[in-house]
């Protein structure tokens, strides 16, 4: 017997993490089992959703979800969190909770994978963590660390938390030196660094200090690939970047892009880099890590939550704690082939025994067979 779930995410064509992530978390499910059915309930602007219906605006949108659950019948609901998915006139994610217990009482398993955990909750994400956690059936969180923060965050560590890193995609058969040559990165040593444009991505700080690399590196490229979304802010930081790159010394040495990059067309950007490089801000994890390690990609990232955590458990690249001395990582790296290529090698045995979505899927699947 076919059983259904229902997603509730962000889905595509947003411009957003969570969105791509639930495109490949899906596929992989499908197939693992052919003995379930997916559908997508999510905003309106995720056309590719089976039920785009969630309107922020709206503060009645928990009950346009609750009517497609009702009409699907689903044998389990997997929400994937993030607090900017749901807030609702900074209600604090309080329909999400409200979803929850209209879902409860129509005796359907939720299970909720949390986006956003970190070592340290403000009240309000610690309040909300509280009570969720107390509600669903199941919790899902990406770093064991983030499992045991909850004793001094909410005060006690709830026995159905599981934890499954980020995905990764597996097998990737991509010839490295003949994308290069498409780039035209021959002789080159590419920096490059990735993701959303948002002030948190840190962007500018690598900018600030690519002269320090350039001049040990002549030939040496920084590559920034920068995806744009629909909000005013972004305009306004891909702005303030192209100031940053304009004024600096070596612009030259500097490229730009801002797009939003199809998967694979991605895949083959990571796969040219020497380096991915990510100075980010603030982060609980990072899916433009986890493309990374799949392309074999050593890295170099902020010692910051999820971030830090996972490129301590896949031994794949750098965890800098100070932001300000991210170019004396990048030196290190480029000075050294050995160094890149053993990162490289334990990024991809990481993806084939841990994160692979394959691997992802089966233990979300055991999950799921625990509740329905």
């Amino acid at each position: 017997m076919v059983k259904k779930v229902i997603w509730i995410s962000s889905y595509l064509p947003r411009s957003c993490g969570i969105a791509y992530y639930s495109d490949d978390y899906i596929k992989e499910l499908k197939k693992a089992s052919k003995g379930i059915s997916i559908r997508v309930i999510s905003h309106t602007d995720a056309k590719k959703a089976d039920y785009p219906v969630i309107n922020l605006k709206d503060r009645e949108w928990p009950l346009k979800v609750i009517k497609v659950i009702k009409k699907e019948k689903p044998n389990l609901v997997h929400i994937q969190h993030e607090y900017g998915l749901y807030e609702t006139y900074e209600d604090k994610n309080q329909r999400i909770l409200e979803l929850i217990d209209m879902i409860k009482k129509l005796k359907i398993p939720v299970i909720m994978t949390y986006h956003s955990i970190y070592e340290k909750l403000n009240e309000d994400q610690a309040h909300f963590v509280k009570e969720s956690l107390k509600k669903i059936s199941a919790g899902i969180f990406h770093e064991e660390y983030q499992k045991k923060a909850l004793k001094k965050n909410i005060g006690f560590i709830p026995k159905n938390i599981y934890i499954l890193p980020h995905g990764s995609e597996e097998n990737l058969k991509l010839d490295r030196e003949k994308i290069r040559m498409g780039f035209d990165y021959k002789n080159k040593l590419v920096v490059g660094s990735a993701g959303i444009a948002d002030e948190r991505k840190g962007f500018r700080t690598l900018i600030h200090q690519w002269p320090k690399v350039a001049k040990k590196f002549p030939n040496a490229i920084l590559s920034l690939e920068l995806k744009p979304h629909a909000s005013k802010e972004t305009r306004i930081y891909i702005d303030k970047v192209l100031e940053e790159i304009m004024k600096s010394k070596v612009s030259h040495s500097i490229e730009f892009i801002a797009k939003d990059y199809e998967e694979t067309e991605f895949y083959k950007k990571l796969t040219s880099f020497d380096i991915l490089v990510l100075p980010y801000k603030s982060e609980s994890q990072s899916g433009v890590l986890a493309h990374g390690l799949a392309a074999g990609v050593p890295a170099i990232v902020t010692d910051i939550e999820g971030l830090g955590a996972e490129i301590r458990n896949s031994k794949a690249g750098i965890a800098v704690k100070h932001r300000k001395k991210f170019y004396l990582a990048i030196i290190k790296l480029l000075k050294s082939k050995r160094l890149r290529e053993k990162f490289s090698k334990n990024a991809l045995n990481y993806v084939k025994k841990v994160s692979g979505w394959s691997i992802i899927a089966k233990k979300t699947l055991n999950i799921y067979e625990k509740f329905w």
